[in-house]
């Protein structure tokens, strides 16, 4: 008898936790890295951007039919659609009957494109920057929040600016709304009578106490006097947008959570009433987290946290009088970035096992989707698929993470072993954990590393109340809930006590030297562009975020030095023990090169290991694929050699 054919696939063979071979390399997870900024629909098409990191970060803008077709590239090299407005940008371009207006990034200011043409330049403002558009065509002007630099000034104003498209004033820019400190958001109704803001005052952030703004505009366009019609003590209303019927539509968490309300021209009335957040923190402008369609119906995708530990996420549509819901399970983790197309809405979505993707969902008639881009074209084998814990963390409440596990098919365990582990702290610190496929975090479950990403105190997605955890806290709550996280994994057995590490960027690389200043949880730890000195951090941060520390070290503008000496890393040196790596981007203007310097050459004149790489061209954030296959590589090449691993 002839021996029969098998197709099994070949014996997994054993190797030590962390040294496992794996398929996802520092390049393939560069390669993986575009990244998403905003999305619009103009007719049948959707655009957006994209930054790619084959093209040293460049922003792309691109267009494809929502359902399908080919892809069109809109903006060649060397253009770039990216706004700097806030530090944090975003709102970088707007489209309408055909014609996008964009931020180049070279200058920041404004360009006409009608694709298949050269972009022209709109504006020519050397001490403005802008973003966040809306069309008043009516009047002939584009609608932007603007940020102007006035000579001998500390900081920058930040106000409302119309800018005229056509005739001898062509580029004009004049002031429409000034006198706050921020402004998001600006939103014309369908009649172009009424113009609707959301704006907030230092030291509050947007999501502390913004207010959601109405105004009557004249003939001409000027605006007249303001109602406030929700938001301020004590809540935050923002992402104000016009449904087709005129009525103003807005998130607000006066109930504590983010939910949907609506002005019905006498009084806000709640339309959704959940214990589920819509929305994230508004860092950078542009992107909403809910979409109206031509029937005044509103989309929004809550932020789930399932009692089961699994991730999942639905669409939820209402419409302008609280009435019509419906609720569409999706596959997806979370939907961001929701707006309408012509027959549903398209939204970048989130999934645990599969790259990002821009996709185009039609509910109104028969369920369908259309996939337009993916952050990815890797083909993965073998993906590690988080579940959602929780703990009790530092202060005594309930912490969430998510758990991912070594994951390799190709690979035996070894046994009677437990994994290194790796506990990410995520930035803000008012932020969250994705939902979605995080290449890096495959990078390592992929080679027999425990990952858990933790939602600690302050973080958005569980409410007001989880986030003002926070307040007061930062440097002692992030850090509490951090090691406790830590000292699950080990409690649970799913990692070795002595064998974990701690990574995380800017608020995250701060929590990062805390934790190894401050507890003995960690082996070993991993910044990337890291706070190190609270004091210099105070002194030189940039306006969007002066108030901010205040409100999360208990501190005010009269009294801080004390706690900022007290909470930095740099004063508490003598605590870190354990090897640290360091990576900072050297046009950094949200935490500059020296707070990654100054801890470096502290930490060397104690003898203890640290690595410092720096790299130029990049800022707070890294886009360049170099600089994220050079950052990844040494990273694990750190933690190999201080968990003793090789």
């Amino acid at each position: 008898m002839a021996p029969s054919k098998s197709n099994s696939r070949p014996q997994p063979a054993t190797h030590p936790y962390g040294l496992w071979p794996s398929a996802i390399t520092a390049d393939s997870v560069a390669r993986a890295g575009r990244r998403f900024g905003l999305a619009q629909a103009d007719g049948d098409w959707v655009y957006w951007s994209e930054g790619r990191p084959e093209e040293k970060g460049r922003q792309v803008l691109v267009r494809r039919r929502s359902d399908g077709g080919p892809m069109e590239e809109l903006l060649p090299a060397p253009w770039s659609a990216r706004s700097r407005i806030h530090e944090y940008g975003g709102g970088e371009f707007h489209v309408a009957d055909g014609t996008v207006y964009f931020i180049n990034d070279a200058d920041q200011d404004v360009y006409v494109l009608v694709p298949g043409q050269t972009p022209e330049r709109l504006t020519a403002q050397k001490a403005m920057r802008f973003a966040d558009f809306a069309l008043d065509a009516s009047r002939n002007r584009l609608i932007a929040v603007a940020e102007r630099t006035r000579r001998g000034a500390d900081q920058p104003e930040n106000l409302i600016v119309a800018i005229t498209l056509a005739g001898a004033r062509r580029g004009r820019v004049t002031d429409l709304a000034t006198g706050r400190d921020f402004y998001a958001f600006p939103r014309l109704s369908p009649d172009g009578a009424r113009l609707a803001f959301m704006a907030w005052d230092l030291p509050g952030m947007p999501w502390d106490q913004a207010a959601v703004y109405l105004a009557d505009l004249d003939k001409a366009g000027k605006a007249g006097a303001l109602k406030r019609i929700a938001g301020g003590r004590g809540v935050a209303a923002s992402h104000p947008a016009f449904a087709p019927d005129g009525t103003l539509v807005f998130l607000s968490d006066a109930t504590g959570w983010g939910n949907l309300n609506a002005w019905n021209g006498r009084e806000a009335i709640a339309l959704t009433k959940s214990r589920k957040d819509i929305g994230r923190p508004l860092w950078s402008l542009g992107g909403s987290p809910f979409a109206i369609d031509g029937d005044n119906r509103i989309w929004a995708a809550p932020i789930e946290n399932k009692a089961d530990g699994k991730i999942g996420s639905d669409i939820v549509t209402v419409d302008t009088r609280g009435r019509r819901r419906e609720t569409y399970a999706i596959a997806e983790t979370q939907l961001d970035t929701l707006t309408p197309t012509h027959d549903g809405i398209a939204a970048f979505s989130a999934a645990a096992d599969a790259p990002t993707t821009l996709r185009s969902y039609r509910l109104a008639h028969a369920y369908g989707e259309s996939t337009l881009r993916t952050a990815s074209d890797l083909d993965l084998a073998d993906v590690a698929r988080p579940q959602m814990v929780s703990f009790r963390g530092g202060d005594g409440a309930t912490t969430f993470a998510f758990y991912y596990p070594p994951t390799n098919d190709a690979v035996k365990a070894p046994r009677g072993k437990r994994p290194p582990a790796l506990v990410l702290a995520h930035g803000g610190p008012t932020g969250m954990t994705g939902r979605g496929l995080n290449m890096r975090i495959q990078y390592y479950t992929s080679r027999g590393f425990a990952v858990l990403d933790v939602d600690y105190a302050g973080s958005t997605g569980y409410g007001r109340k989880y986030r003002e955890r926070l307040d007061g806290e930062w440097g002692i709550a992030d850090v509490a809930d951090c090691a406790a996280g830590a000292r699950f994994l080990a409690r649970q057995g799913l990692a070795d006590p002595d064998r974990i590490a701690i990574t995380g960027g800017s608020a995250g690389g701060y929590t990062v030297l805390m934790a190894l200043a401050t507890t003995d949880a960690f082996a070993a730890g991993a910044s990337h562009y890291g706070i190190s000195d609270l004091t210099l951090l105070m002194e030189h941060t940039h306006k969007f975020e002066s108030g901010y520390l205040h409100r999360l070290l208990g501190t005010t503008q009269r009294a801080w030095k004390s706690v900022c000496r007290e909470r930095s890393p740099i004063s508490l040196i003598g605590g870190i023990a354990a090897p640290v790596i360091l990576f900072q981007g050297l046009e950094d203007k949200v935490v500059p090169p020296e707070q990654s310097r100054l801890i470096a050459h502290a930490l060397g004149e104690r003898d203890i290991a640290a690595e410092l790489h720096e790299f130029e061209g990049e800022g707070h954030g890294f886009r360049r694929a170099e600089t994220i296959v050079a950052v990844l590589e040494a990273e694990l090449a750190f933690l190999i050699r201080a968990l003793r691993l090789g």
